[in-house]
């Protein structure tokens, strides 16, 4: 099934709004729901990765683990999920005529101010704050996400051009 051309932006831009939206709704939860809810993921997957390897750890060590990892990927989160906003605002941008730097430009503007305004906006959660280092991390997933779509387009017109 494919989509009328004329929808394509429309829907490209409910996908971004979308995304927004769970952004700031996982945004708006305060810092001990956010981490408890991290945490649960992160000691997930790491009991599975030991059951899989067969390795068995003390549960001091196993408590340590659990807590770095969850360190490290509440800090690369911002940029893994800014990747997927920087793709899904790059495309939008593009369906609605966008070309080249004008669309890569638009598209990290749209994603910088995005990220600023969601740092603004955890100054109101408890327990969260504006941190420049997540600003940083939404930047940089979103220039990495923005250049993987500027990449798939160009790729696209090569072999069709």
């Amino acid at each position: 099934m494919t989509v009328n051309h004329k929808l394509k932006p429309a829907l490209s831009w409910l996908a971004v709004l979308l995304f927004m939206l769970a952004i700031y709704f996982l945004s708006a939860h305060p810092a001990g729901i956010s981490n408890a809810y991290s945490k649960g993921i992160v000691a997930f997957l790491v009991e599975n990765a030991l059951k899989l390897t067969g390795k068995a750890i003390t549960d001091q060590d196993m408590l340590r683990l659990i807590s770095e990892v969850n360190s490290v990927a509440r800090e690369y989160m911002h940029g893994v999920v800014f990747f997927v906003l920087g793709m899904l605002v790059h495309n939008a941008v593009r369906q609605c005529g966008a070309r080249g730097v004008k669309a890569v430009a638009a598209a990290l503007a749209i994603c910088v101010v995005y990220g600023i305004t969601d740092e603004i906006h955890q100054i109101l959660v408890p327990g969260r704050a504006f941190q420049l280092s997540d600003l940083v991390m939404d930047a940089a997933g979103s220039v990495i996400g923005i250049c993987v779509v500027w990449a798939l387009y160009r790729k696209e017109k090569d072999l069709s051009g």
